[in-house]
């Protein structure tokens, strides 16, 4: 039986997820519990941040494959390798390989999409002569590694032929796979990670930080914004119904707060999902229209701000433009905001678009745009809907209106950030739009809209 059967909504502390610091100081912690402190395992833990970091995968990262993700992985799965219901079956030699597994598990040498290929990471455990030095340093097998990495693949029962052909060809390589009935456990301790894995951060932090993994989540699985809930209810539902025997054993097996902030969080993206479909319903079968609204940089007061900050909060943080300098851009004549209002201009704020001068920003990875200095361009900031409102036209209209805005104040451009296909398929309705600059892995783009 399912354990979210009968299982009872808990009001749990919206808590951030550890950091990278924390995160590393608690493996080594898992490391030290199981006798294995050979300063070789640090030098992989070590070795393993510093690809990551050459690939700028933290920081801006927008990404959810980023090195928090690696860490969060590589915590879960050794934590939870040491609960009630793996303990007699996971072994030492099996805790140090599933180590390097979830430690590179995403790791491609040459990253062009966020969303990992494993045959790749697989590859790459076998090849890097630094890497193999590590390994066997710590007595460890890169083959088994390598098939560690392989049953990651999601989801597994639409894998190619190629992923079967890599994992008999490591098993004929492997030392340790001696019989089938070693493959056979081996082949499960690939689930188990597989499953770890995509337990991730979802048991580590709360419901805003749930959210914003889902987010990430959508954008490196191509997932229009507007099915962010309904597609990541999916996800769990395959964690919770086609592979529920391992899902309960792992959540059963990490600490009962995990566990209990896992079911939390998936609670709460049904809530979301019903929230969404009421608002369906009101626009559709009551006609109920999402409006623009132009404000004026005087009209701001205290509640007014704090539900715009609100709004904006629940962008992911790499999107978020000047946060320190929020309520004061608020107030300064420069900006440009368009509210979006629930069924009347005077409603309650659901959105909004603002921006300003392009060069009051610091734009990330270092964009170099040709107009920065001439003061004929705005920026606009990431446009920022509550969850249940994508999907009904209210992006478009707050776009529309913000750049007629722009052009009666005389500027010439309009510049933001947005997803490489969303971009694209503007372009193909023939929209004055176009690449300024394409950032990869990401594959979040730098646009221009000429008014």
């Amino acid at each position: 039986m399912s354990i979210l059967v009968n299982y009872s909504v808990q009001l749990l502390v919206e808590q951030n997820i550890p950091s990278l610091s924390k995160l590393h100081d608690e493996i080594i912690k898992l490391f030290k519990n199981e006798g294995l402190d050979d300063f070789c395992y640090y030098e992989l833990l070590n070795y393993s941040l510093e690809k990551f970091k050459k690939q700028k995968l933290d920081g801006q990262y927008y990404g959810f494959h980023n090195t928090s993700h690696e860490l969060v992985v590589t915590h879960n799965t050794l934590m939870a390798s040491r609960g009630k219901e793996f303990q007699s079956i996971i072994l030492k030699e099996d805790f140090k390989h599933l180590f390097a597994a979830a430690l590179f598990h995403d790791f491609e040498p040459d990253k062009i999409q966020d969303r990992p290929l494993e045959i790749f990471a697989a590859d790459f455990v076998t090849i890097d002569n630094t890497l193999l030095k590590l390994f066997e340093k710590c007595e460890i097998d890169p083959h088994l590694v390598a098939i560690l990495i392989l049953r990651t693949t999601y989801p597994w029962e639409s894998r190619n032929s190629e992923i079967d052909f890599m994992i008999d060809d490591h098993f004929s390589k492997s030392k340790y796979s001696t019989n089938e009935q070693k493959q056979e456990h081996y082949m499960k301790l690939g689930w188990f990670l597989s499953v770890a894995d995509r337990i991730g951060a979802y048991a580590l932090g709360g419901f805003l930080d749930a959210m914003a993994l889902a987010k990430k989540n959508a954008h490196s699985l191509g997932w229009n914004p507007e099915y962010v809930v309904r597609e990541s209810i999916r996800f769990f539902e395959v964690l919770m119904t086609e592979e529920r025997e391992m899902t309960d054993k792992v959540i059963l097996s990490l600490p009962k707060p995990m566990g209990d902030t896992f079911i939390y969080n998936i609670l709460n993206f049904y809530k979301l999902r019903q929230k969404e479909i009421q608002i369906r319903s009101d626009i559709v079968f009551k006609n109920i229209s999402l409006i623009p609204h132009l404000e004026k940089y005087d009209e701001t007061n205290l509640e007014y701000e704090q539900k715009l900050f609100e709004i904006f909060d629940e962008i992911p943080e790499q999107l978020q433009f000047n946060k320190k300098t929020f309520f004061e851009s608020l107030h300064d004549p420069k900006t440009i905001l368009v509210t979006l209002r629930f069924a009347s201009e005077d409603g309650k704020i659901i959105g909004f678009a603002k921006g300003g001068p392009l060069e009051n920003y610091s734009l990330i990875r270092s964009i170099k745009d040709e107009n920065h200095g001439k003061f004929n361009t705005v920026f606009l900031e990431p446009l920022a809907l509550e969850m249940g409102y994508w999907g009904h036209g209210g992006g478009s209209s707050l776009r529309k209106v913000f750049n007629d805005a722009v052009k009666k104040q005389g500027y010439s451009y309009v510049t933001s950030l947005q997803l490489r296909d969303v971009i694209q398929n503007r372009i193909d309705r023939h929209e004055n739009i176009e690449f300024v600059q394409q950032l990869n892995p990401e594959r979040l783009d730098y646009y221009r809209v000429t008014l």
